[in-house]
């Protein structure tokens, strides 16, 4: 068997001492690499010649004692195990180092603990090391925007934050929001993955028309917000839009589509329309909104007679209470797969909403206004009743049974009649409770996870499934994860997206899936859109996946066309 190398830097000035060493290291089955070294400019310069594995360090030296030494290696920031190897340093001496950084403390005339504690010490440095790099990894991901690189909306709120702050100067700047009209319906027609081309491309166009001494960020699918220093007035601002115009008047070509894009635009200004964050946001909102009321390749700067979101809010939130009197919501349907058989397995029940003009509003925009106004309660009954009902009339009409998955609020969630309204369901619709899953996200274990529990093991004994849904990007916890009685993880599409390019999301999904497994947890990822994607996940054992590659949501029709297909080739 070939002998490991191991890169071994010495602070000994002692040869005798140093060859002793060298003997244990070889005698455990390693070839040693090593530089001895007993003086501080020794040791500095050792430290920039070569990556090592460790540091062994005598306590007393002529010129050197292992505190000068370990401060020396602690400010190269090379995260290295730094070991004591003496006979004469005092405990406390000793005790004091461990706290300030040695990782540990070995006698000379007991050097056959050194080989192990080299062995520990270099296997958790690289454990430090992948936390470092996945830390780093997040918070990248958490200040920029993955597909476009351009800053997101929490970087761009720190930045507002700074410019807005008491002391600095009072020069003026301009707030743009800039959002695509009708890019849903891109996403709709065509799906994700091309309407992320166009994204990119939208946001490519956006940086030359503004330049490099703007702040351009993404703040959400297909929304950017632009500073601009030093510009006050509404004509400025109107030459702006129009170059922004300007840049986005071309045929955008995706996957051989071409495609024509326009934007709305609305603009406010520091400090004329307000002199803090939340003032500049709402406010450019507001112009937003009036600048969409036109339509096409509109711009309108800030005026205080504009309807605010919130005016605009009051108007939705009647129309949803319209919506579920006049029953305008519906479900679509996006099927999971079993990624080892290629076979359908269960199928997530998604809401939309048909308004009387045939137009459907995005989730995004209705779901969050549901839960602000408890209108989630009835609306989430409704779809846990539709959905139990649509999946025993497919099981009815003959096709092999799945489990159809249902996701429950935080708001539902802290409903006291919650357990009672879930049998109800299954009761009316005639569903046996193995075929319905729930999902719920990790934030519903942040505040009293005792009755998180018990509510859960309620559901369970029912036989109902537990999910947790879009997971590492909330509580993120270990311990309400082997406390709380879930069947399976959901891997976030956020990790999906980035997943085989190298990436730490490559990390963070091998590391769920391990997890998942360990607890005997079925994982399924999310917003699987590509070969190499499943590739991936195959290769390092996820059990299911669900998104646009297999299938996006669809109508109750469409999807039962599905089951139908699957259901004949099952048969063949």
């Amino acid at each position: 068997m070939s002998k490991k190398n191991l890169h071994i830097l010495m602070v000994e000035d002692s040869d005798d001492d140093s060859l002793l060493i060298r003997h244990e290291l070889l005698e455990a089955g390693y070839e040693v690499v090593h530089d001895r070294v007993d003086t501080v400019e020794g040791l500095a310069a050792a430290l920039k010649s070569k990556p090592w594995d460790a540091v062994i360090c005598d306590h007393n030296m002529p010129e050197l004692n292992s505190t000068t030494a370990l401060c020396i290696v602690k400010q190269s920031r090379k995260d290295l195990p730094f070991i004591i190897v003496s006979g004469s340093i005092p405990d406390e001496q000793a005790i004091d180092s461990m706290r300030t950084g040695a990782r540990d403390f070995i006698r000379k005339d007991n050097l056959s603990r050194l080989v192990p504690a080299i062995e520990r010490e270099i296997e958790e440095a690289a454990v430090r090391n992948d936390l470092r790099l996945t830390r780093e990894h997040l918070m990248q991901a958490m200040h920029f925007d993955s597909l476009t690189g351009l800053p997101n909306r929490e970087h761009l709120i720190e930045y507002l934050s700074t410019m807005t702050a008491e002391g600095r100067s009072e020069l003026p700047f301009a707030v743009f929001m800039i959002d695509l009209n009708r890019f849903r319906k891109i996403t709709r027609s065509l799906g994700i993955e091309i309407g992320n081309k166009v994204l990119a491309e939208v946001a490519e166009s956006l940086q030359g028309a503004f330049g490099n001494m703007t702040l351009l960020a993404r703040c959400n699918a297909d929304r950017f917000i632009a500073i601009v220093e030093c510009m006050d007035g509404e004509d400025q601002a109107s030459e702006v839009a129009e170059n922004l115009h300007a840049s986005l008047n071309r045929v955008l070509v995706a996957d051989g589509h071409e495609l024509f894009v326009t934007a709305s635009v609305g603009a406010c200004f520091y400090p004329k329309d307000g002199s803090d964050v939340e003032a500049l946001m709402k406010n450019v909102e507001a112009a937003l909104y009036a600048a969409k009321v036109v339509g096409g390749s509109s711009f309108k700067a800030y005026q205080s007679a504009m309807e605010s979101r919130e005016q605009v809010g009051l108007a939705m939130e009647s129309a949803l209470y319209r919506a579920l009197k006049n029953e305008e919501f519906l479900l679509h349907y996006q099927p999971q797969f079993d990624l080892s058989e290629s076979r359908l397995v269960g199928v997530e029940a998604l809401v939309r909403w048909r308004q009387p003009d045939s137009e459907i509003v995005s989730p995004g925009v209705f779901i969050p206004l549901l839960e602000e106004t408890g209108l989630i309660v009835p609306v989430g009954e409704w779809i846990l009743r539709s959905a139990c009902a649509q999946n025993k009339k497919w099981q009815d009409a003959g096709y092999p049974p799945v489990r159809i998955a249902v996701n429950l609020s935080s708001i539902q969630f802290q409903q006291a009649n919650l357990v009672q309204t879930v049998r109800n369901a299954l009761q009316e619709t005639g569903l046996a409770p193995e075929y319905l899953e729930l999902e719920i996200t990790e934030n519903i274990a942040v505040h009293n996870e005792e009755a998180v529990i018990g509510i859960l093991e309620e559901l369970r004994s029912i036989g109902i499934h537990i999910a947790i849904d879009d997971f590492g990007m909330g509580y993120s916890s270990l311990s309400y994860l082997k406390r709380f009685p879930i069947d399976k993880l959901k891997i976030d599409q956020s990790f999906v997206r980035d997943c085989n390019d190298g990436a730490h999301g490559d990390g963070i999904i091998r590391a769920i899936i391990g997890m998942g497994h360990s607890l005997k947890l079925t994982v399924i990822a999310e917003g699987v859109e590509t070969w190499e994607q499943i590739d991936f996940l195959q290769r390092n054992g996820c059990d299911e996946v669900q998104g646009y590659f297999y299938g996006k949501p669809m109508p109750e029709d469409e999807f039962s066309s599905l089951m139908k297909r699957e259901s004949m080739e099952t048969v063949l």
